[in-house]
């Protein structure tokens, strides 16, 4: 299986993944779109470039553009990485926006980390990173694998180099990156293994070398990223790769260097339980973030820098008042509003990422019934159980079909057992959920969000465009929930939205409705030629 030739005047073409899931893309041409700028580095199957769109050059993203012919037959293990990718959303994973193929290229646009690799910032910074910086990375990163790992997928390439930062600063966002070599393991039936031989050598477990391994490889891999931060150096060398492999299966793990007499002896027991050798010793993601090493209390500076964070946050709303003002709504404007968010700079969602990491206590990147009942009861409003599951239920936007990557298995593969998931916020939803909509829903932003949609420039925004738009972001819905989305918004039964009536649909909860949005954007002629 493989990328599908776009053909003419064809605008949404799927890719097929491994086990015959699609990918929809766009073949709407990007440069319409984005203004290229730098590379930011050249890979075998292509180059990664700096870029922002044209109608708002405030944001910077990257986006991968693969060469066609450099794929040599791995088209459907690049559509299982988008296909993981779109599906996953967390605040320490890298984001994933859209997808475009031309009859040449394949462009994928991902959020931009312009503080670049860990291990680059490191050596271009000549810092020796301290415990307690250390500490903070592992642990984002870590929420980011149990995240993964209750979706049923295991990363198997977890290491220094899949790990960017946002911005340049050490305290910024790390961001676990490349799920090239992810896939699903089993929840459900644990006697299901993983055989094949795959990630970097440096960072394998024993059981990846021996072929039968599960999600707890992971746990391994970040073991290892965990002693080389500390010490400088991995756990496990060797001068040929079979000595190396040889000695991950047999040497035990030391610490002998004289920084060790520097490091905690709870960091030095966390890592002597994810680096065992028996996986079913190895602890799970969970179990990891519960280690006393995590709940050390960390540099005065650190907390004072958070206390300063905390004065930012929204003094005139509290949480409960800000998920209540979302009623859930138009789902296209749900729609509409994850788009918003994909476009809005890491600084303006700021005060909504702290929010959300003080609510998600469990740090699974998603917010409970029970975490946010927690929440809302600390400052002072008093819901029901019943109350804030319907409250989430409005903010939940309508779930794709579920992530049904396949596993392998004896050289065959197994699909994943379905089981009913608990009612949780997604990360996005939430900021969807909670932005100030009186400041967002600008004049400019409107506008800007009505032409994204309006993919043909026609005016208006029809059923095709809303198909075109959402293929960007590697999604297809059905007809059914188009016209549904459409008839809410405009019930004339005409088959398409008008500015006026986008506006409407926007602003009626957060904007000034006395604004004229036409008066500083005229709308455009209603046909194109």
């Amino acid at each position: 299986m493989g990328c599908l030739q776009p053909k003419q005047h064809t605008r949404i073409v799927p890719m097929q993944t491994s086990h015959n899931d699609s990918v929809f893309t766009s073949t709407t041409d990007i440069h319409s779109l984005y203004n290229f700028g730098k590379v930011l580095g050249i890979g075998s199957f292509g180059k990664v470039v700096q870029a922002t769109m044209k109608n708002n050059s405030t944001k910077q993203y990257a986006i991968k553009i693969i060469d066609k012919n450099n794929l040599h037959g791995k088209e459907a293990q690049l559509a299982n990485e988008i296909y993981t990718l779109k599906k996953l959303d967390h605040p320490n994973i890298i984001k994933f926006y859209e997808v475009y193929q031309s009859e040449l290229y394949i462009y994928i646009c991902m959020e931009y980390c312009e503080g670049g690799e860990l291990v680059e910032r490191i050596a271009k910074q000549q810092i020796n990173l301290t415990e307690h910086q250390v500490q903070r990375i592992i642990s984002k990163i870590l929420s980011a694998v149990i995240y993964i790992h209750e979706q049923g997928i295991v990363h198997r390439d977890i290491k220094a180099e899949n790990i960017l930062f946002t911005e340049q600063s050490l305290y910024s966002e790390p961001k676990l990156i490349d799920f090239g070599f992810a896939n699903k393991f089993d929840v459900i039936h644990r006697r299901r293994k993983l055989k094949t031989f795959i990630g970097t050598p440096l960072y394998m477990p024993p059981e990846v070398i021996e072929g039968d391994y599960d999600e707890k490889c992971d746990i391994w891999s970040l073991g290892v990223l965990l002693y080389s931060l500390l010490c400088g150096s991995p756990p496990f060398v060797g001068q040929s790769k079979e000595k190396l492999f040889l000695n991950i299966r047999l040497k035990d793990v030391k610490f002998e260097s004289k920084v060790w007499n520097t490091i905690s002896d709870d960091a030095k027991n966390l890592l002597c339980q994810m680096l065992s050798k028996d996986p079913n010793l190895r602890p799970s993601a969970k179990k990891c973030m519960d280690h006393p090493w995590f709940q050390t209390k960390q540099n005065p500076s650190l907390l004072l820098t958070d206390r300063l964070k905390s004065a930012q946050l929204q003094q005139d709303r509290t949480i409960y008042q800000m998920l209540k003002t979302y009623r859930g709504g138009a789902k296209f404007k749900k729609e509409v509003t994850k788009v918003l968010i994909n476009q809005m700079n890491e600084s303006d969602l700021q005060h909504l990422k702290q929010i959300f990491s003080k609510i998600d206590v469990d740090n699974s990147g998603t917010i409970t019934v029970d975490e946010l009942k927690s929440a809302l009861i600390k400052e002072g409003s008093i819901v029901t159980h019943w109350e804030i599951e319907q409250l989430i239920q409005t903010i939940v936007l309508e779930e794709d079909e579920g992530i049904q990557l396949m596993g392998e298995h004896d050289g065959a593969q197994f699909q994943e057992t379905k089981s009913p998931r608990p009612l949780m916020i997604k990360y996005t939803d939430f900021l969807a959920a909670c932005i100030d909509q009186r400041k967002i829903f600008t004049r400019e932003r409107l506008w800007s969000l009505f032409k994204y949609f309006d993919t043909l420039n026609v005016g208006h925004i029809q059923k095709d465009d809303i198909k075109e738009a959402l293929a960007r972001h590697g999604r297809q819905i059905s007809e059914d929930k188009i016209n549904q989305m459409i008839n809410e918004i405009n019930p004339n039964h005409n088959n398409q939205i008008s500015f006026d009536e986008f506006c409407q649909m926007m602003c009626d909860q957060g904007v000034d409705k006395t604004m004229n949005i036409k008066d500083e954007f005229k709308e455009p002629p209603s046909r194109v030629d």
